[in-house]
Formats: C-alpha cells, sequence, structure tokens
C-alpha cells in the first residue's frame, strides 16, 4: 500500500461540525421546539431528530448538566491523513492527524477559541522515548496519547476528542448551499494521486465543496510555478479559520433551519468523540446565539527546522506558545498582552511621555515595549484640532500594523486612560517577495496623555521644551 498526500483534513472537517453545534441549528431546534420559532421551517426540522435527542426538556433546561463544575471546555480536535492504496481506495489504518487543534469553550462567556498546533510540531511522543512529530502520536495510541502529547508540549489536558473523517466539509459546505469567501491570491494545484485539483482567481466569490476544501487545502502551487504569499501551513490555517467563520456566518441564517436534520446527521457521521450525544447538544444550546467576535483563531508561533536525517520539524516557540496557552486555552485575558510588540514614540515636545508609557504598558504584561524616539511626524494626517500648543500632535494615536490580538489598540488606550485616543488597525502587507513586516502597535503620545499624568497627581509633566527630547 501506498501512503497518498496528506491532506488538511482537522480544520476542515472541525469546521463542518462546529458549523453544526455553533452555528446554532441545534440550538434552533431546541428553541423550536419550546415555541420561539413556528411556521413550516419549524415543522419541516422537528422529525428524525426530535425524536433522537431523548430528553429534550433537561437539556434545554440546564444544558450545563452535561459539565458539572465546569467552566471552560477544552476538546482536542483530531483529523486523519488521507491514505490511499494502489487500487485507489481509502484507507486509515495507521493513519496521522494532518493537524490538531485545541478548541476551548468558555460555558459562562459563550465564546470559543481555536488554537492550532502545526501537524510537523517537534514534541515528546508520550508513552515512548522518542522524540517526534507530533501528527505520529494519534497512528501509535490512538487520541490518548495524542491528548498525553499534546499536554507534555503545552501543559494543559483536553477534557474531550473528536476525530473527524475525510469528507464532512465538502458536504456541509454543499448543503448549506456554498459559502462566500474573499480568495486572496490565485491558486493552482494539482495532484492526481492525492485527489485534489485548486484552480481559484483573487477576489470576492462563492464557494461550492470542492472549491471550499481546496481554498483551505492549498499549500503551494504545482512544481515549477511561482510561489505566493498564501503558501505554508501557517497561512492554510488562517484560510481553513476563515472558511470556519464563513460557515458560521452561512449556519446561522434562518433561510437554512429547514436542512438542519440533514445538516446535522452530516456533522455527527463526521465525527468519533468521547462526549456524549447529549453534551454535544449541550454545547450546541449553549453556543447558539455566538456571533463572529465570540470565536478567537490563532497557530502556535514558530519556526522550521531540519533534523539529523534531513527530515523537517516546527520548533514552537515556548514563551510565545505559553501565553497563547494561557490566553485562549486557560482564559487568562491578561495573557494576551505578552503577544503584542509595542513601539512607543513621542509624538510632542514634552520630555519624558515615552518612557513613562512605556512604563506603565509594562507594570500590567506589556512584556515587550521599546522606545521609538521622537516622532518625526504624526502618522497619520492632522486637522488644526489635533495640533497642541507644542506644535506637534494633540491626541495620542495607536496604530495596530498587525498584531495577533484583535483589541489590543483599545486596551492599550485603557491603560493609560485615553478614552478618546484614536485607535486603528492597518496590517502591514506583503512585500514583492512575499514577506510581511511582522506586526506591532505603534503608539505616538500625544499631550493629551500629558494632561492625564498630570490631572491624575502622577506628577508634574515640564513645560514645552525648546527642544525636542524623548
Amino acid at each position: 500500500m501506498t501512503r497518498g498526500k496528506k491532506a488538511a483534513v482537522l480544520s476542515l472537517t472541525i469546521i463542518a461540525v462546529l458549523a453544526m453545534l455553533v452555528g446554532g441549528f441545534v440550538g434552533r431546534l431546541f428553541h423550536t421546539a419550546i415555541g420561539e420559532h413556528t411556521g413550516e421551517g419549524a415543522a419541516q426540522s422537528s422529525g428524525s431528530l426530535m425524536d433522537s435527542m431523548g430528553n429534550l426538556g433537561q437539556i434545554v433546561g440546564d444544558p450545563r448538566a452535561g459539565f458539572p463544575g465546569k467552566d471552560r471546555v477544552t476538546i482536542l480536535c483530531m483529523g486523519l491523513d488521507d491514505n490511499w492504496t494502489d487500487k485507489d481506495m481509502v484507507y486509515t489504518v495507521g493513519a496521522r492527524t494532518d493537524t490538531l487543534f485545541l478548541l476551548t469553550l468558555d460555558l459562562d462567556k459563550k465564546t470559543a477559541s481555536m488554537l492550532s498546533i502545526p501537524r510537523d510540531t517537534y514534541a515528546h511522543i508520550a508513552g515512548t522515548d522518542r522524540n517526534f512529530k507530533i501528527n505520529d502520536a494519534y497512528s501509535t495510541g490512538g487520541p490518548q496519547r495524542s491528548i498525553q502529547t499534546v499536554a507534555g508540549l503545552l501543559g494543559v489536558t483536553a477534557d474531550h476528542y473528536m476525530v473527524l473523517n475525510i469528507d464532512a466539509t465538502r458536504r456541509m459546505v454543499d448543503a448549506l448551499g456554498g459559502v462566500d469567501v474573499d480568495v486572496p491570491h490565485e491558486m493552482h494545484y494539482h495532484d492526481k494521486w492525492g485527489h485534489l485539483s485548486i484552480d481559484l482567481m483573487p477576489g470576492p466569490q462563492h464557494l461550492s465543496g470542492d472549491k471550499a476544501v481546496g481554498f483551505a487545502r492549498y499549500r503551494h502551487p504545482d512544481a515549477g510555478k511561482r510561489a505566493t504569499p498564501e503558501d505554508g501551513d501557517l497561512r492554510r490555517m488562517a484560510r481553513q479559520h476563515i472558511l470556519l467563520r464563513s460557515m458560521i456566518d452561512k449556519a446561522k441564517g434562518l433561510d437554512n433551519l429547514a436542512q438542519a436534520p440533514h445538516l446535522i446527521d452530516v456533522g455527527m457521521s463526521a465525527i468519533r468523540t468521547d462526549l456524549t450525544r447529549t453534551q454535544l447538544f449541550d454545547l450546541a444550546a449553549l453556543f447558539h446565539s455566538v456571533q463572529q467576535d465570540d470565536i478567537r483563531t490563532a497557530s502556535l508561533p514558530g519556526d522550521d527546522f531540519r533534523g539529523p536525517k534531513g527530515e523537517w520539524y516546527y520548533k514552537i516557540d515556548p514563551k510565545q506558545s505559553r501565553a497563547y496557552v494561557d490566553w485562549l486555552v486557560r482564559g487568562d485575558d491578561t495573557a494576551a498582552r505578552r503577544l503584542v510588540p509595542v513601539v512607543v514614540q513621542n509624538g510632542t515636545r514634552v520630555p519624558g511621555l515615552a518612557a513613562r508609557v512605556a512604563s506603565q504598558l509594562h507594570a500590567v504584561g506589556y512584556t515587550d515595549v521599546r522606545s521609538g524616539g521622537n516622532a518625526a511626524r504624526p502618522r497619520v494626517q492632522l486637522t488644526s484640532a489635533q495640533t497642541g500648543t507644542t506644535g506637534m500632535l494633540a491626541q495620542t494615536q495607536l496604530l495596530d500594523t498587525g498584531v495577533p490580538v484583535p483589541n489590543a489598540a483599545a486596551d492599550a488606550a485603557s491603560v493609560l486612560g485615553l478614552s478618546s485616543a484614536m485607535t486603528r488597525r492597518q496590517p502591514n502587507r506583503p512585500n514583492k517577495a512575499g514577506w510581511t513586516e511582522p506586526g506591532a502597535l505603534i503608539i505616538t503620545v500625544g499631550e493629551d496623555y500629558a494632561r492625564a499624568v498630570k490631572a491624575s497627581g502622577l506628577g508634574d509633566v515640564p513645560a514645552p521644551a525648546q527642544t525636542t527630547q524623548n
């Protein structure tokens, strides 16, 4: 038997299940059953699903009952390689996990996070005496060995697991009637043996199941073709997160209510899990109204390296990975501050402001803060009202050029006591070679901060100087 090309199965198939659970079909059916919705669609969607749900009243009345004593539930989601025999048949014996991620559901806040673990991550394989790619844990010890291997790598043990089949995403997207995404770059890849054909042009478009799978599986172009900024595992995982959000958006549309039983059947047939059916319904009831902003997604940062036999591995950055785990898995929102590089520059002629800002941010957990000196000119075009008495910046500006924490600028402004500061996000764009400069939060301090410091009684701010000092 020959192992075929590996597909990005994990995120694709868990997307289907999340669209079924988080997208709200089951939750909406719960509310239909107790009279929240009426009409033809509701009548069509009750059928066999309701017969299989058992004690509906208990689920609707107390969806937390399936997770006693739990405020957060973490699920290790695993998808398998698509292996093919010489006779072109799929098999799964000895399959490895293509990619993994930790799905964490906050039962109190009704928020979700997905922390992806690249498949080539170098890790100690639990229960063995060797280190290898993390995707090998499943093939030698099943889901429990994968859970323990991830626990050894990240210091967190998942409460439950999901193992997912290959074809669910295509079928789910088709059942939804397709999804809308904005394809960032041209994508062309063809692999007859691996049963993959991708041909996508850039721009907003409506994707069928096959095209959606291609969008999320693309990792590099055909041999001999020019690379694009979409190459690599990290960009592939980012597109999978984009597809997840698009599917949830589509799933939350009431027009699909009548399709709920079929969609749920597709999702349920795609998974093998130690969660009971009732627990899955409980999660659906809890998260039926989740919004886009309630879902956080990230991938473990790190770098590729070549092993002693020439094989490629991915080594995670331990410091940053710990911050991601603390933030997205353990729920410590302040841990996100450790992931935000900050550059502070003085936009006034008042000396010492940048140093004061840096010290204030560092004190609350921003660990990567450096001085950018004096601002040669404001980062944005100023109106006359924004020009202060010193002839420089009146209002502090916070520019997010692509940090991994969505609300970093607003958080920093709050820490500095600047409710009226101007915050905006403008991620760095890739250059012609496809390289993107790492993002940072660039703070240009204005005279509003000087006034806030003086009003707080934290110390006098010197009068404007004739010469510019940091």
